[in-house]
């Protein structure tokens, strides 16, 4: 065994045990500080998307590689189908589950500690740093993200304990079970595909590498197929380099650097249910004079010190800028560089790194121990402070409460009222997910199975009803975008040939519109409403009314034909726009 390379401590059978029960302890700690904002939380935009997808889709190959908010996370869309189908919008059921899979994580992230540097009291300095970083705390309140991030910080930790275990014993089935870890991660998240090249760089700079051309094979596949699956998935848009630098700087000069020290302090809230790091300049200086004093003494203290700090810097890279650099950054920006979700699957290696920088066979002066002491619990407070910070701001109560309102109002609606299709508000989906956000897809599981037909597919009608802003069903009208009237006396369109033509005062594109027509007729009739390749059938009462329809079409004109010969059918008048609540 060489001097620089990473061993157990020798410890005695009396206090071997004493880190571990400690750090079990800080684990409960942890997630009883972090269940009440976790339970608090709820629902956001993605969150929907997953709901709709797992109860408009069977479970197959379709579902599971059909990217989820720009991320390819197979692993993460099976999780998610089950408690989707079981009870679409129960937040306790998902909330709980995330709080047993971050217990799995971190007592994970112990194993691999005790692992690779022993049963010593020290590796509990760079454990309470993965436990209370903020850097990990957004996902814990974000169903999707947590998704495609819980499960890669297991694999992490897990791959690393299981690689080093067989470097050190050469026992086939560690070898077996570090693969298999890596490619459980890949199917979460592809940023688990830069393990192996940690794996790497750790065997070649902390340990004894054993010659096995086998496994370095398989973790280059699974590195080989996760590029390709991603490029697959999403492609390559790299931003122009000088918003690619601003977003570098952002997410690893300020959000990392800061969340390293317990940071960022400070988050901005675009959204009342989540908020991204934002910290302030000062923090942002002092933050990088920590960085650069605890890398001068380790580096100085500690053979391959450097080598560590390198090893996480480019897995920082790797695994948290380089996949959003080649994806998001082009369209979204350098504010992308706030999203400490791009950075929540580093955590474990940041204590990996922190110990390999730090531990070492010797024990460190008095004074350095004081420090170092004194620097973790200024860590501790700010990583409070910050989390305190984001939980305190999260406002979640407005997409609860529509929910709940749209399910009481679903529930005591019959399945012959025609409900028409409107975006539910900004509180629950931005309008960039386009037909996502439409209510008849995210209230849709909270209908029974005629109503959400219905919903999917309403009938003309002559009394529509839309949700409100609030939850509620409203008598409908309508937003108006074009609106023509005959200009003849009697106001009505020329009936020729059983058909009636109405022109528009401009061409409309395709897309989804909602119509209504106010007519007369001397009886019940039959007819079908034409609005480019659009053809709805339609039946119009005795008397005179209005009846509404929507229709995906465009095009200059609308016709309405194969009206009942001997109606007498006379339109008056029509306006084609948006549904909207009836003030």
């Amino acid at each position: 065994m060489t001097q620089t390379e990473i061993r157990p401590a020798v410890l005695t059978p009396a206090g071997s045990r004493l880190p571990v029960l400690v750090g079990v302890v800080l684990v409960a700690v942890q997630l009883a500080w972090r269940a009440p904002g976790v339970l608090r939380s709820f629902f956001r935009e993605d969150d929907f998307v997953l709901i709709v997808r797992a109860h408009e889709q069977d479970l197959g190959w379709s579902y599971v590689f059909t990217p989820l908010g720009g991320r390819l996370t197979p692993g993460g869309l099976l999780l998610g189908w089950f408690p989707a189908r079981a009870d679409a919008y129960d937040w306790t059921v998902v909330a709980i589950t995330m709080l047993v899979v971050q217990a799995l994580v971190s007592l994970a992230v112990l194993r691999m500690l005790v692992v690779v540097f022993g049963r010593r009291p020290a590796i509990l300095g760079p454990f309470l740093i993965f436990l209370v970083t903020p850097l990990t705390l957004p996902v814990l309140t974000w169903w999707s993200a947590s998704l495609s991030a819980l499960i890669p910080q297991l694999a992490v930790a897990m791959a690393v304990a299981s690689h080093v275990l067989w470097e050190r014993t050469g026992r086939r089935v560690h070898a077996i079970a570090a693969v298999s870890w890596v490619v459980a991660g890949a199917l979460f998240s592809l940023s688990v595909a830069a393990v192996p090249i940690l794996l790497f760089v750790l065997s070649r700079v902390y340990l004894r590498p054993r010659r096995a051309p086998v496994l370095w094979t398989l973790y280059g596949f699974v590195v080989a197929v996760s590029v390709v699956a991603r490029l697959a998935a999403s492609g390559w848009n790299a931003p122009d380099p000088a918003t690619g630098v601003r977003f570098l700087w952002r997410l690893i000069g300020q959000t990392f650097a800061t969340g390293l020290i317990g940071g960022p302090g400070r988050w901005y809230f675009g959204r009342p249910d989540h908020g991204i790091a934002l910290p302030a300049p000062a923090l942002v200086v002092a933050a990088w004079i920590v960085i650069l004093i605890v890398v001068a003494v380790t580096v100085k203290a500690r053979a391959n010190a450097a080598a560590a700090w390198l090893m996480l810097l480019g897995y920082v890279l790797a695994a948290g800028a380089l996949p959003a650099l080649l994806g998001s950054v082009a369209s979204v920006g350098e504010i992308l560089g706030g999203q400490t979700e791009l950075l929540a699957g580093t955590a474990p290696v940041v204590a990996l790194c922190l110990g390999l920088a730090t531990l070492g066979p010797d024990a460190w002066p008095r004074l350095p121990r004081l420090g170092a002491i004194v620097a973790l619990a200024g860590v501790v407070a700010l990583a409070v402070w910050s989390s305190s910070a984001y939980t305190g701001n999260i406002r979640t109560q407005p997409a609860r409460d529509y929910l709940g309102t749209a399910a009481a109002e679903l529930a005591r609606t019959p399945s012959s009222v025609q409900i028409y299709d409107t975006p539910v508000p900004r509180q629950l989906m931005s309008s960039w997910f386009g037909d996502y956000r439409m209510t008849s897809r995210v209230l849709g599981p909270l209908a029974g199975p005629d109503l959400r037909d219905a919903m999917r597919r309403p009938a003309p009608a002559a009394d529509p009803m839309v949700f409100d802003r609030t939850g509620r069903l409203r008598p409908m009208t309508l937003t108006t975008v074009v609106a023509a009237a005959p200009t003849s006396t009697p106001a009505c369109y020329r009936l020729v040939a059983g058909r009636i033509d109405i022109p528009l005062a401009h061409d409309l594109p395709v897309r989804k519109y909602t119509v209504a027509f106010s007519y007369t007729a001397t009886r019940a009739a039959l007819a079908t409403f034409s609005f480019g390749g659009a053809r709805v059938p339609i039946s119009l009462d005795r008397g005179s009314g209005v009846r509404y329809l929507q229709a995906v079409g465009g095009g200059p004109a609308v016709r309405i034909s194969g009206i009942s010969a001997g109606a007498g059918v006379c339109v008056s008048g029509i306006r084609i726009g948006s549904p909207a609540p009836r003030p």
